[in-house]
């Protein structure tokens, strides 16, 4: 999705969150490897993903009515929601800029669901990795610590959006995967702990910091205002998961239960190992690892917004000629269903018959406009009504003529 930004039209995108340092160079060469500071020289490079001068008074509002996304921290103090909630439930502003006041760290979890620029971002991100996005904005007091040393269970790229900050990144700290997947709590105590190396985020800049990583921050002299792009990468794990459950739909060995007593009855273990030895082997099934992957999709496919409504007016006149587009970002998928195929799209889905599937395919693979004329395997009439059907749930936006 374009965003105009101070004159200039942008294309919100992993690639413009991270430029000049390329998708590829990042993935290949960064991610998940270690940490990179972006210096853009460029303090208005995001003045377009929040709302200008007044930003914390807006974001405040649009969390009015949100207040259980609302923290207040202050290094390892944390404020209880019954400290910023009246007595209707809703948000206490004044209250939330007194403990501001105070030196707390306002931070809002998942701002991409309440302002759309943010949210265009995170829906790009997610379609180009396949990985859920949840964006947090932490809004920090002038000589403060938000967070207390901690690390993430989860890749995250900082965006400094006004102020400066100063990073702490613990290197040779890094906590392995199976620890992360264990503790609950994520702060850490840095006595022990190697020498920090800093990094200074001015407005402009980006920090990409891998899970596991212990880091701090603290502002300088003025307030701070940052996004961090949460990237939440499923594990083998998940997939591994998943691969079974969907497998359990079609081998009941999946769905045998344990024997009486297996837990009291030590002869019983050589028989629960080939029990599960047996069960694991089911995800040799080429459809095992379709479904496992199936269902990290549907949570891709459930958490991409459109339109609830197209405009219904550019569904009417249509012909060969007339050109479309995706609404953009958006994840899609062509999934066979009985008696035909389905475009799933934003916990939506429209059903075809089989004859549809290469027109579908095409639409959800095509980030380019085209010609109605030019949906393979299609009638005239199947072609225009297919596009109507689209435009009219969001999924297709009509190009002028």
């Amino acid at each position: 999705m374009q965003q105009r930004f101070s004159g200039v039209d942008v294309e919100l995108s992993l690639a413009w969150l991270l430029q000049p340092l390329s998708v590829e160079t990042f993935l290949d060469e960064i991610w998940s490897q270690t940490h990179h500071h972006v210096k853009r020289g460029c303090p208005g490079y995001f003045d377009g993903l929040l709302p200008g001068p007044s930003t914390v008074d807006e974001l405040l509002e649009l969390f009015r009515r949100e207040p259980s996304a609302v923290r207040l921290v202050k290094g390892r103090d944390k404020k209880g929601s019954d400290n910023y909630r009246l007595v209707d439930g809703s948000l206490d502003v004044v209250a939330i800029r007194r403990e501001f006041a105070d030196g707390y760290t306002i931070v809002l979890d998942g701002v991409e669901q309440y302002v759309r620029a943010v949210g265009a971002l995170a829906r790009s991100i997610e379609v180009e990795l396949n990985f859920p996005i949840q964006v947090n904005t932490y809004i920090t007091p002038p000589a403060q610590t938000g967070l207390a040393a901690h690390y993430d269970d989860h890749d995250v790229l900082i965006a400094q959006v006004q102020g400066s900050k100063i990073w702490q990144l613990y290197l040779g700290a890094d906590r392995p995967p199976r620890e992360i997947q264990r503790e609950k709590d994520k702060a850490v105590a840095i006595a022990g702990l190697p020498p920090p190396t800093d990094s200074r985020l001015e407005a402009g800049d980006v920090l990409y910091v891998p899970r596991g990583r212990v880091h701090s921050a603290e502002t300088t002299a003025e307030q701070s205002i940052h996004l961090t792009v949460g990237i939440h990468a499923p594990t083998v794990l998940m997939l591994a998961i998943g691969a079974l459950y969907s497998q359990s739909w079609r081998d009941d060995r999946l769905n045998a239960r344990v024997p009486p007593r297996h837990l009291d009855d030590a002869e019983l273990d050589a028989t629960l190992r080939a029990l599960v030895r047996e069960t694991v082997g089911t995800v040799e099934d080429p459809g095992a690892m379709a479904g496992g992957l199936g269902l990290l999709a549907d949570v891709l496919v459930r958490r991409g917004r459109c339109p609830p409504v197209g405009k219904v007016a550019d569904a009417h006149a249509l012909d060969g000629q007339t050109r479309v587009v995706k609404y953009q970002p958006l994840y899609s998928r062509v999934k066979a269903v009985e008696d035909g195929v389905a475009l799933q799209f934003a916990g939506l889905s429209t059903t075809a018959a089989a004859d549809h599937e290469a027109a579908l395919r095409f639409i959800s693979r095509t980030t380019e406009p085209f010609r109605v004329s030019e949906l393979p395997g299609l009638r005239a009439a199947q072609q225009t009504d297919l596009v109507r059907t689209l435009i009219v749930s969001g999924f297709l936006v009509r190009l002028p003529d």
